[in-house]
Formats: structure tokens, C-alpha cells, sequence
């Protein structure tokens, strides 16, 4: 079955139900409006016709006009109560089926009975032919229903034929058209049936399709917006990671691999610009006796606030200061010139003395002092940056030899 071009899928056959169903219906109740309004036409003029061809007897006409509109009213009335209940959700098809069936059938038949009665007045059978042509192209039915009312009007034609129409060789005429065009009409009503199921299988086909583009669509976006996220999490991890690798374990303050790529960058810049670029080389003065003498703990905790007192001292964007190694500290000052270095040196000694961190075995102080040592130069193409380092060491060195607690300015 599911190799028939037009076979329906389960999921779908309510849905092609109700849609083929309230076509018809639809339909049926348009036609049933036409034939009203042409009967009632039809029986006027043929009321009108009675005086004027008194020759003709028109009751038959006039009773076939009456039954139409009669049967067709009926039609309408039932109809409309199948749409009304189609509305409310529900589908009776096979009572919808058998009303079209059977009106089509009347249809057709009543055709064939006028076209018997024709034979006498004009001799053709216009009126089956057309009645038939409509009947079978305007209502959507499978092949094996239309051909129902098509071979029962076909048969009453046929049989009435010989009675009516004294001719035989109109008759035969007849007998060949009628069977050229019964199969003509089947053809035709079967293609039209199979041409509104392939309408319709294609368009429930293109809803699977873009149904199933837009799920994939929504995952490609669920993706791209997870590899996204992913991406974004993984610059953050590794910014963090980058952050983590640059700051000093025990302090927080930058290492010395930060300090190299800060300072290297801030040379070359100085050495370009021309500005003042100062090297403070700063050192905790007697902290190995701090730390023999109150163990490890207490000299890191030494060396955490004084870190915390150079970091807070920092103009942000402007200076630099990292653990250079042990209990020495690199600060780097850009922009001031010697007279400004010495005065934030000075600060950044009094306030760490002013931790009153207790040391009690320096011979300079009862609490934890520093040293600095400064090198203040504008750089030129003839200067090296070791070299300027070397010389705020030398300086430092200078001010521990010269008593240790003190700022010293290299020459």
C-alpha cells in the first residue's frame, strides 16, 4: 500500500478527511444553490411555454424540474447539518459519502430521464452529457464510488433509449458517445481525485520538511550558541589561568615573569616617547633574622602586607610593582622625575613601618623597615634595561651599607 502514489498516511487520514470533506460539502451546497435558482428558471419558462406550444405536452418537464428542486433541497438541507457538525469536531463520512453518492446518482439519472424526453423534441442528449461532465469533475470521490452513479445513469440512458428514440441510426450514434464519454468522465474524475491527493500529500510533505528544517535550524543555533558559550567559558578560564600564572603564590601581587613582560614593554615605550621611567629595587631589611626567629608563618604574613602596602601605592594604569624574588620587591614608576620617585619612595617606607609589624631583633628598629634603592632615567638607544635594573640594585645596596631604613637615589 505504501508504494501507491496515492496512499495516506494514517497520521494524516482524519486530517485529509475532514479537509475533502468539507470541500465537497462546500461544493455540494454551491451546486445545490445553482440547480435551485436554474430549475426555477427552467420551470417558469416551461409554465409560460405551455400556451404558446400547445402541441407539446410539458408535464413531464414540469415534474423533473419539481423533483430536482424538491431533492436538491433536501441535499442542501443535509449538508448543512454535516458542515454544522463538522464545525463542532465531529465527521460522519460515510453518511457525507452516501448523500454525495446519491445526489450524484439523481444528478446523472435525472439527466438521463430529461434526455429521454429530449429525443422527441430535439434528439440529442446534451443534457446527460453535461449533467454527467459536472457531476464527475465538481465532487472529489475515489474512482470506485464516482463510477457508481456514472454506470447506473449510463444504464438507465441505455435501456430508455430504444423506447424513446425510433431512429436506429441515431441510436447507435448515440450508443458509441455515451460509452466514449462514460470512460472520458471516469478518466477525468479519477485524474481529478488523484491530482487533490497529490495536493495534498505535497503540501503535508512540505510541512514535515520545513518543520523538520526549523528543528534542525533551532539545534544548529542551540550549537552555535553552546560552542559560544563553551568558546567565551574557555577565554575566561583562560584569562583566569593567565592571571593565576602572572600573580605571586603567597603575595597576589604580579611574579616576576609579569614583571619582565611589564617592564620590557614599558621601556620600549619610554624609549620611544622619551619619558621618565624610575626602578624602585626594595628590600625587607633582616628578614631572614624575622623569619628564623618567628618562624614561617610569620614571614609570610610579613611578606603579604608589606606586598599589600607597595600594591596599595600604585597609580592604576601608570606604576607596577612585583615580588622581584625572597623578600625583594620591584616597584616601577613612569612619568615622575627624580624629585617625585624620592618623595613616593619615602612614602612607601613610612608606611611600612608604620604596619608596626614587631622585630624585635633588627638593630635598626623595634618594627619591620625597608630599603630602596632608585634608578630615574629617560632612556636612549645606549641604554640597556638590565643595566637600569643593576643600577637600583646598587643603590639599594648603597642604602643597606649606609644603615639600612632609608631611600637611596643612584648616581
Amino acid at each position: 500500500m505504501k508504494d501507491n502514489p496515492l496512499y495516506i498516511n494514517p497520521v494524516f487520514r482524519r486530517e485529509f478527511a475532514v479537509e475533502i470533506a468539507r470541500f465537497n460539502i462546500q461544493r455540494g451546497k454551491l451546486l445545490a444553490g445553482v440547480i435551485i435558482g436554474i430549475e426555477l428558471l427552467l420551470l417558469c419558462i416551461n409554465l409560460l411555454s405551455r400556451s404558446v406550444h400547445t402541441s407539446y405536452k410539458f408535464d413531464w418537464y414540469v415534474l423533473m424540474y419539481m423533483l430536482m428542486i424538491i431533492v436538491t433541497g433536501i441535499v442542501w438541507i443535509l449538508l448543512s447539518h454535516l458542515e454544522h457538525t463538522l464545525d463542532q469536531g465531529f465527521i460522519n463520512e460515510k453518511a457525507l459519502n452516501l448523500t454525495i453518492i446519491t445526489y450524484i446518482t439523481f444528478i446523472m439519472t435525472w439527466g438521463a430521464v430529461i434526455a429521454l424526453l429530449d429525443q422527441a423534441l430535439y434528439g440529442n442528449i446534451v443534457v446527460f452529457l453535461v449533467n454527467m461532465l459536472f457531476a464527475s469533475f465538481l465532487f472529489y470521490l475515489k474512482n470506485t464510488h464516482i463510477i457508481i452513479p456514472q454506470l447506473i445513469a449510463t444504464l438507465v440512458l441505455v435501456v430508455g433509449l430504444p423506447y424513446f428514440q425510433p431512429s436506429s441510426d441515431i441510436l447507435i450514434g448515440h450508443y458509441v458517445n455515451v460509452s466514449i464519454f462514460l470512460v472520458f468522465v471516469w478518466l477525468l474524475a479519477r485524474t481529478n481525485y488523484a491530482n487533490y491527493v497529490r495536493n495534498f500529500l505535497n503540501h503535508k510533505l512540505i510541512e514535515e520538511k520545513s518543520i523538520l528544517l526549523a528543528q534542525i535550524n533551532n539545534n544548529l543555533v542551540s550549537e552555535i550558541q553552546s560552542r559560544k558559550q563553551a568558546q567565551h567559558e574557555l577565554e575566561v578560564a583562560n584569562e583566569q589561568l593567565m592571571a593565576i600564572s602572572s600573580l605571586d603564590y603567597l603575595t597576589g601581587i604580579p611574579n616576576r615573569r609579569k614583571l619582565d613582560d611589564f617592564l620590557e614593554e614599558q621601556w620600549n615605550t619610554a624609549l620611544k616617547e622619551q619619558f621618565p621611567l624610575s626602578i624602585m629595587m626594595i628590600d625587607i631589611d633582616f628578614f631572614k633574622l624575622y623569619n628564623d626567629t618567628n618562624g614561617h608563618i610569620a614571614g609570610d604574613r610579613c611578606l603579604q602586607a608589606v606586598a599589600g602596602v607597595l600594591n596599595r601605592c600604585i597609580r592604576e594604569g601608570k606604576d607596577f610593582v612585583a615580588r622581584y624574588g625572597g623578600e625583594e620587591f620591584l616597584f616601577v614608576v613612569t612619568g615622575m622625575n627624580k624629585e617625585e620617585t624620592m618623595v613616593l619612595g619615602e612614602k612607601l617606607r613610612v608606611e611600612v613601618e608604620a604596619l608596626c609589624l614587631e622585630h624585635h631583633i633588627s638593630s635598626i628598629s623595634t618594627y619591620i623597615t625597608i630599603s630602596l634603592g632608585i634608578n630615574c632615567l629617560i632612556p636612549t638607544s645606549k641604554d640597556l634595561l638590565p643595566d637600569a635594573i643593576g643600577r637600583a640594585d646598587q643603590a639599594l645596596y648603597q642604602a643597606k651599607r649606609n644603615g639600612r631604613n632609608q631611600v637611596m637615589l643612584a648616581k
